[in-house]
């Protein structure tokens, strides 16, 4: 596959060292190659004259200093764009543009009585009379390919989604982006009409027979600050597309391809401050709070590994077990005893005797220690035993993750319990949604599902495309089939439901789950089990073999993959106006919830828990016709 392809110089740099830096980019790309082979001569070509031109453009503008990017791709599946620009705004702020290059000296306008190739369907049918509209518009005809080509701008549109898709920091309405692109041999008279067209609002096509106009959009998009932290913003804020799990051991030694953002860095920084502080004076306990996918798990490997590699003592809690054991596997050797239940934090840890504590998932917490499912000690809180046993204290939280009547800790009952041990509690807020391509459209859209309000679904408007893919279905053999063929193509995908049918088998083989006539499937095995090719319950979320048996909450939370499917049940089902309850059909725990106020927002929670474990896309099933309705009325596309 091929590796992050990096080539960028300051414009003047490369204008000054033009022969130079050619071979530079070549090296460049053929060591990202997958088999290290050569660029062909008309990439060479394209580096030596178009992205020349365009520096040339730069420096002759007194933009120097803005950041040239070439053959930019940072991820194997993505297209390389061939110019990134990345400077300052000149009314303040960074600013970045995604720029096509094109070497074309002629193109024509696309017309079925040229050749048909690289149209619609129906526009190569051969009693087609005219264009569509989608190809009147977003091709063009190139007589030197003997094809109709897609015209650049729609390629410069790609190109931006790409970028934004890869890069927090296009989440911050005050980052600038924008693309065009530039056709630095069209001198044609008859070819001039390209730029007149505009298939993607706001992407601007120049010409070579047009240069004040690129520079007018260069001047527009850049001034002449110097675009070094620009530039190192491009190359340090990328989303990661990779799983949490894939890259513990990497996080761990502080080399991944996880970039902390906002938030997210300055609580790490913040906290080992903190760590690196003498002992003494008033303790400080950080309590760190988000939502589902807001990178809470992600910053307490990081910090689990700075503090170790620094040389202090540290250790991970977690009132998740799954994830706490799948955290556990994939440490590098060493980093094992780092991880300890809370009754062993209890009884082998004495006051203040390690230097940090990391308790993720601490909504999951019980009010003490447990021993057994029902028998809880008397004595300390989990939060006082936590809070006592480490100089710095560290908690995770997201208050809409409880689900069960022994998990009582909010944001406000665990802020008031760390408040009566007399010491200082520093909150902080993860308020930005990382898991699901960093969608925010996603995590605001479940949010308001599950709290009754429900909005559209707004994938995109064909110019500012979601890039997190969500569906309904009424079939959950559909849903199936769907995602095995997402599996079948290398990527990771798991169905889950609600827990909303008996679970009478631990071998993952009984078909317990069964929301529809004709297809059931088994819950997903326990840890003694002995079933070839069946995972157990810790790991069946990121073993091989986990696709053919369904997760419940348990399972997951914690954890992630790249396509999930859920299947919501009748125990919380859509009135047309709120969603219902239905005692009868609730088969976990949450069944000894007394008020049904309180049952059906934990519910809620579980099916939200679910919704928010992909990071590619989700399949919604629910057994109730109405709930399948709402998906419809809200604008969810149809399997």
């Amino acid at each position: 596959m091929w590796s992050q392809l990096e080539a960028f110089w300051p414009a003047e740099e490369m204008v000054r060292d033009r022969e130079r830096l050619k071979d530079k980019i070549s090296d460049c790309y053929k060591a990202a190659h997958p088999t290290g082979q050569e660029p062909s001569a008309g990439d060479a070509e394209s580096w030596r004259e178009s992205v020349y031109e365009m520096a040339t453009a730069l420096k002759d503008l007194g933009l120097g200093q803005v950041w040239v990017f070439i053959e930019y791709r940072v991820d194997p599946k993505m297209n390389p764009i061939d110019v990134v620009l990345a400077g300052h705004h000149p009314e303040g702020g960074l600013s970045f543009a995604a720029v096509e290059l094109k070497q074309w000296g002629t193109v024509e306008r696309p017309t079925v009585a040229k050749h048909a190739k690289g149209l619609c369907a129906a526009c190569r049918k051969p009693d087609a009379q005219a264009l569509c509209k989608g190809c009147a518009i977003d091709r063009v005809y190139a007589p030197f390919y003997a094809a109709h080509k897609k015209h650049p701008a729609v390629q410069v549109r790609a190109n931006i989604e790409s970028l934004k898709q890869h890069h927090s920091m296009f989440d911050d309405r005050y980052v600038h982006l924008t693309g065009a692109a530039y056709l630095h041999n069209l001198k044609d008279p008859q070819s001039q009409w390209i730029s007149q067209v505009m298939p993607c609002p706001g992407i601007r096509t120049f010409t070579a027979r047009h240069p004040a106009k690129l520079r007018e959009f260069l001047k527009a998009t850049f001034g002449p600050a110097d675009g070094a932290d620009a530039a190192e913003a491009l190359l340090q804020r990328r989303r990661p597309t990779a799983l949490l799990t894939s890259e513990i051991g990497n996080i761990v030694h502080g080399h991944t391809q996880f970039s902390l953002v906002d938030n997210q860095l300055s609580a790490v920084n913040d906290v080992m401050a903190s760590v690196r502080e003498p002992a003494g004076g008033l303790k400080k306990v950080y309590v760190i709070r988000g939502r589902a996918g807001t990178g809470k798990s992600l910053a307490a490997l990081t910090l689990l590994g700075d503090a170790v590699r620094d040389g202090y003592q540290a250790r991970f809690v977690s009132g998740g077990v799954a994830s706490r054991e799948n955290f556990r596997r994939g440490v590098p050797r060493g980093y094992g005893k780092t991880f300890m239940t809370l009754n062993r934090v209890a009884d082998k840890l004495g006051p203040d005797e390690v230097d940090l504590i990391l308790c993720d998932e601490a909504h999951r917490l019980t009010e003490r220690p447990m021993k057994g499912s029902f028998y809880m000690r008397d004595g300390d809180s989990s939060v006082e035993i936590i809070v006592s046993r480490a100089r710095v204290p560290v908690f995770f939280i997201d208050g809409d993750q409880r689900l069960f009547d022994n998990e009582v800790w909010s944001q406000d009952l665990l802020i008031d319990e760390i408040l009566k041990l007399q010491v200082e509690v520093v909150p902080i807020d993860f308020d930005r949604a990382l898991r699901a391509v960093g969608s925010s459209t996603y995590d605001t859209w479940v949010k308001r599902l599950l709290l009754g309000d429900p909005l559209p679904w707004r994938a995109g408007d064909g110019t500012d495309e979601e890039p997190f893919e969500l569906y309904y279905t009424d079939s959950a053999a559909r849903m199936e089939k769907f995602l095995q063929a997402k599996l079948d193509a290398g990527a990771s995908a798991r169905m889950t439901a609600g827990m909303c049918w008996e679970w009478t088998d631990t071998s993952g083989t009984v078909p317990d789950v069964a929301p529809e006539p004709g297809w059931a499937r088994p819950w997903n095995a326990d840890d003694t089990h002995d079933t070839p090719g069946v995972p157990k319950r810790y790991y069946w979320a990121t073993d091989d073999g986990g696709f053919g048996q369904i997760g419940c909450v348990h399972t997951v939370q914690g954890l992630e993959y790249e396509w999930g499917g859920v299947i919501m049940g009748p125990d919380l089902t859509w009135t047309g106006a709120a969603w219902a309850l239905d005692r009868n059909h609730v088969k976990s725990k949450a069944i000894r919830i007394d008020s049904d106020t309180i049952l059906t927002q934990r519910l809620a929670n579980a099916y939200g828990v679910l919704m928010t474990r992909s990071i590619r896309g989700t399949v919604l099933y629910s057994t109730h016709p109405a709930t399948r309705h709402l998906y419809a009325d809200l604008g969810v596309p149809k399997l």
